[in-house]
């Protein structure tokens, strides 16, 4: 091998390693390997692949070596450049006139010879001024010359792209950027909306965009498509290292309400510390998160990864921000004194002093002080911690737990030990009630456990006693009915011989509870009846609480009117707050259950009305009720604003575990809208509540799946597989249906990542349990497209595969769905065939699969099928065949016939024309589809 042929080598395997510094590296070496076999072409290629790397890099101080080279090596030899490497250095002059901007070692007089020669080579060469004028309005704004900014920034708006001009997106992004700058957001908005309409390829869109026009929106109020903006682009940023777009968002993180996911984002790109591309990345990101840490508690931590990329520091917010502070004010003076001006340290300035906007909602709320309801007058608070610790418990024990609740917040929990042992005890029980939502479930047990224990060693036998009943309810899933029924028989004797009337109503209504448990629903109703009689001649307070259980009782025997019947004439009396709350509890569960929609949604705002008024987890609860009826009633779509309400109430007065269940109703009336990034991104707070409350086998799997769907509908296939392959996991083998349906979700994801066959043998497994429960649609659709994902060669596998599905066939009920499933198999066959080279059968089974598109009425797929058989013909020799299939299947063409099938039949009929040795380009149906295709 010559050197040349060996360094021609070394260039391309260093040319397709991923973008890096290895890979800039071995372009290095391969450029001084093509030096010393003195080939200069190569050469020239190696340089010019350099400068594409430092850009893939973000490093223009690296650029400026290779682009020298360049700049040289044109006037030496320009026949050394070929088409590639010509248009490439055109266009790499806008990167380095942008790039050496962005560090201040480079003079002003050295940008602008830059600038100048950047100008001048697109003039020389024809180029439109467009990207020349944004380049020096970039440069004026830089160094605060205001006048030449407008001036340049002027004719960047109104001179049309050109071949050496940005995508047309990105372009829009630069303006828009401008416009907001100078207040002109409507302009901004206005210029940008065509544009995110469509479809682009570009990698820094459409994330771009809604970066830019994040200000814009925030200015305008427009709050909605600020949210959306936020959300979508940090999605498409979130594993990219390097964009600047991040130093936008944590600003808005900063100032509309969202500091603790700006420090959620922030703790993801901590390297930028001491590792950005360029000195202005670097001042932009540090006024950006020291902005963000001016708002973040001073002792929240951070670990901040080190110079050497290997060790890491830990420092407080305030610490981190002085530092922060300090780096970008270093930064802009260097800029300043670069430039002869103040403009860089006056933005840096202005960005750690930017004021809040107004509180932007996002995908999974919260509550801003706005929502918080003042609680009300009226309530003389003690100074005496004995008085309020007794008037507490007496609040509580009459059944008013939201006055309870609030002379409980007057006292410090620190306080508790200077109070008698009992009234502690009894304080401690309080606390332990009125924060159960957010107590982990085994530590509030165990609370209640040593609440019984200092009852009894304080001699307060008949309260002990009151508690060990109540206890014998919570613990059921812990103890087993058995053995908590058996505590309860012995707290109700206990209560009769020795205790008080109190005691022994409660008591009874535990036992009744636990006896509806076991289905003994006689006995039950025995006790409520006992219940009722002895408050209502000794303890009356505790009657309502008594009517109450009742209707909850008849409910638990599926009396369900009869239930609402009882509990509705409970509620139309004066209750205390916490009785006609449980109350409308059980009246909503039992309208939701009923399916009586406007009823259980009117409960609902009666329940949150009267609840909200009180700060509390009576606010969170009710929020939540409300939510999970909304869910069940499928209303999720038109009451979204609930939703968004329960996830705020649950987040500021609820536990993780509740806060976790709203945010997946919530997800679900994003799903409903197409909100789909917003319903990811609340599906992700839920797992991580999930996780962090311990309660992932309850909710975990339906968060999940529902998030892994979710995922593969926004393409972020890798996500996708890897919940729903935990999801999978995590389902019982004996749960066919779950199995079935996760199978399917998975074996799609798989299928959008290209792992075909095990995608098919995904869909095939899927199958498997779709007939176990007796679904043969469903599971003859699975087998269809367990042949249908196969890749090229395995015919065998697809055509054994839809002998499956079409063994099903007689067992589906469903006319429609018999014929289209029978049409795929057939069409898919047809194309296995065709695979195989036996044309004769896919012709054969191409025909079955067009009279069943005929019977569906589908003309698109049947002009489809029609062109695909010509196809089938041309390949098996038949030209003349295959052109009268063509020209059929063009009578099929409506105007919602799909450019894709139109292209297929101009494709036939030209390939079969050629085959004839006629002319195409004259024919008239060929020049007719080809005009509606160009158009």
């Amino acid at each position: 091998m010559t050197d040349k042929l060996a360094a021609e080598e070394q260039f391309t395997e260093a040319y397709h390693l991923p973008p890096g510094m290895q890979r800039h590296e071995a372009l290095e070496q391969a450029a001084r390997v093509a030096d010393a076999a003195d080939h200069q072409q190569l050469a020239v290629s190696c340089r010019v692949a350099l400068i594409r790397s430092c850009y893939d890099l973000g490093r223009y101080d690296l650029m400026l070596a290779p682009f020298a080279w360049c700049t040289a090596a044109e006037k030496r030899g320009p026949e050394d450049f070929g088409r590639w490497e010509s248009h490439t250095f055109d266009w790499c002059h806008k990167w380095i006139a942008n790039g050496l901007r962005r560090d201040p070692r480079f003079s002003l007089a050295q940008l602008n010879a830059v600038v100048d020669q950047f100008a001048d080579r697109y003039r020389k060469h024809g180029f439109s001024q467009q990207p020349v004028h944004g380049v020096r309005a970039t440069l004026a704004l830089h160094v605060g010359d205001d006048a030449a900014y407008r001036e340049h920034l002027t004719k960047f708006l109104a001179l049309d792209r050109g071949p050496m001009s940005d995508c047309e997106a990105c372009v829009v992004e630069d303006q828009a950027t401008h416009l907001s700058r100078l207040g002109r957001h409507a302009e901004a908005v206005a210029l940008a909306e065509p544009v995110l309409r469509q479809d682009t390829t570009c990698s820094t869109q459409p994330q771009g965009i809604l970066t830019a026009l994040l200000p814009a929106f925030i200015a305008l109020g427009d709050h909605e498509r600020a949210s959306n903006a936020h959300l979508v682009a940090c999605r498409l940023i979130k594993d990219d290292k390097l964009a600047n777009y991040l130093n936008t968002h944590l600003e808005f993180c900063a100032t509309a309400g969202h500091v603790a996911r700006g420090v959620d984002l922030l703790s993801g790109n901590l390297h930028r510390v001491h590792h950005s591309p360029s000195p202005a990345e670097a001042m932009d990101f540090a006024a950006a998160a020291a902005l963000l840490l001016s708002r973040v508690p001073a002792h929240v931590e951070f670990e901040v990864p080190q110079a050497d990329g290997v060790t890491t520091r830990t420092l407080d917010a305030a610490e981190l921000r002085a530092e922060l502070e300090e780096s970008a004010l270093a930064l802009a003076k260097r800029f300043d004194e670069r430039n002869g001006t103040s403009a860089v340290g006056d933005g840096v300035r202005e960005t750690l002093l930017r004021p809040d906007t107004e509180h932007v909602p996002l995908a999974v709320p919260v509550l801003t002080p706005a929502d918080v309801v003042e609680e009300p007058d009226g309530l003389d608070l003690a100074s005496d911690p004995v008085e309020l610790a007794e008037r507490a418990n007496t609040a509580f024990d009459a059944g008013d737990f939201v006055t309870g609740s609030r002379l409980l917040r007057s006292l410090p929990a620190d306080m508790d030990a200077l109070l008698p042992d009992a009234l502690a005890a009894q304080l401690m029980a309080k606390r332990l009630t009125a924060g159960a939502s957010r107590i982990p479930r085994e530590q509030l047990l165990a609370g209640f456990a040593d609440v019984v224990d200092q009852l009894a060693d304080a001699g307060e036998a008949d309260l002990a006693n009151r508690y060990r009943a109540r206890l014998s309810v919570w613990r059921l899933p812990e103890d087993g009915l058995e053995a908590s029924t058996a505590v309860a028989q012995e707290c109700l004797a206990e209560a009769d011989v020795n205790g008080t009337p109190i005691t022994a109503v409660l008591a009874r209504l535990v036992l009744a509870e636990l006896l509806d448990h076991a289905h003994e629903h006689e006995p039950a109703a025995f006790l409520i009846a006992e219940a009722r009689a002895q408050a209502e001649a000794e303890a009356p307070k505790l009657v309502a609480r008594v009517r109450v259980d009742h209707a909850e009782h008849l409910a638990r025997r599926q009396d369900l009117t009869g239930a609402l019947v009882a509990v509705g004439e409970v509620l139309a009396d004066e209750l205390p707050e916490s009785v006609r709350f449980d109350g409308l509890r059980i009246k909503l569960r039992l309208e939701t259950v009923l399916g009586q929609g406007e009823p259980a949604m009117r409960t609902a705002e009666t329940l949150v009305a009267r609840a909200s008024r009180y700060p509390g987890r009576w606010r969170a609860e009710a929020q939540r009720l409300r939510a999970i009826t909304v869910e069940e009633l499928g209303l999720e779509a038109t009451h979204l604003g609930e939703l968004r309400e329960a996830v705020a109430a649950c987040r500021e007065f609820g536990g993780e575990a509740h806060t976790a269940q709203a945010c997946y109703s919530l997800s679900g009336g994003y799903l409903k809208t197409g909100r789909l990034v917003e319903a990811a991104e609340t599906l992700e707070e839920a797992l991580r509540l999930v996780q962090s409350a311990g309660v992932e086998a309850e909710l975990g799997l339906q968060v999940r799946f529902r998030l892994g769907q979710t995922c593969a509908q926004l393409g972020e296939n890798q996500a996708a597989l890897r919940h729903l392959t935990i999801s999978l996991e995590h389902i019982g083998p004996d749960e066919h249906w779950q199995r079935a349906v996760a199978l399917d979700a998975l074996a799609n994801a798989r299928r959008r990542l290209d792992q075909l066959v095990e995608s098919s043998h995904t869909y095939a497994e899927a199958a498997r349990f779709w007939t176990l429960i007796d679904q043969p649609g469903e599971a003859a659709g699975s087998w269809v497209e367990a042949a249908n994902v196969l890749p090229a060669g395995q015919s065998t596998e697809g055509l054994a595969a839809l002998a499956q599905a079409e063994h099903l066939l007689p067992g589906i009920d469903d006319v429609g769905g018999r014929t289209h499933i029978a049409a795929r198999i057939a069409a898919i066959r047809a194309f296995l065939h065709a695979q195989a080279g036996e044309y004769d059968l896919a012709i054969e089974q191409n025909a079955l699969a067009e009279q069943a598109a005929i019977d569906l009425e589908d003309a698109g797929w049947q002009a489809f099928l029609v062109a695909r058989g010509g196809r089938f013909r041309l390949r098996a020799g038949d030209a003349p065949a295959a052109e009268t299939a063509a020209r059929r299947a063009a009578e099929l063409i409506g105007d919602e016939t799909p450019t894709e099938v139109v292209a297929e039949v101009v494709s036939v009929l030209e390939d079969a024309l050629a085959e004839l040795d006629r002319p195409t380009g004259t024919d008239p149906l060929v020049r007719a589809l080809t005009a509606r295709l160009d158009g």
